[in-house]
């Protein structure tokens, strides 16, 4: 295979990338000014538009208007979610659990976690899995494999126990 053909053997592979270098910053213009772009252009920024810089060069100068179309904001250490990753999330967790970190963190704790009354009962992923396995091969669904778990507890309890 070569960079620019393939094998006909291989399957092609295509994957998205960026290039791992350090983020651009995005600074506001505080009054108009003229600017140099590193592609050698002078432009004018109106107080308020973003000077986009990589260290001290500035690679383009956007108005307010056209930021987010543009750029999007990252944070050190975020993690970006593309939509279609989000919708697939949703249809587990629930709409709009992906508004922010936080919706996104307690719907995952709210699915990670089952309780009776005030007692939590803390699963690995795991073992979640292997919970979701059992109630597969018993044609149930997992809440469905939960539900005959505590309907064995109460058993023992009430009608078993000493």
């Amino acid at each position: 295979m070569t960079a620019t053909g393939s094998s006909s053997k291989q399957a092609e592979q295509r994957l998205a990338v960026r290039r791992k270098q350090p983020a651009l910053v995005a600074i506001r213009a505080p009054q108009q000014q003229f600017v140099d772009l590193i592609d050698g252009r002078r432009v004018v920024a109106l107080a308020g538009d973003w000077l986009i810089t990589r260290g001290k060069e500035v690679l383009d100068v956007c108005p307010t208007s056209e930021f987010t179309t543009r750029y999007e904001s990252v944070g050190e250490g975020a993690l970006s979610v593309p939509q279609p990753i989000r919708q697939r999330i949703e249809h587990t967790t629930g709409i709009g659990t992906t508004r922010s970190a936080a919706d996104l963190v307690e719907a995952v704790e709210r699915l990670a976690r089952i309780s009776i009354g005030s007692i939590v009962i803390d699963f690995t992923p795991g073992q979640l899995e292997e919970i979701k396995h059992r109630a597969g091969k018993r044609g149930r669904t997992v809440e469905e494999e939960l539900r005959a778990a505590v309907a064995r507890i109460k058993d023992e309890i009430f009608w078993r126990g000493a």
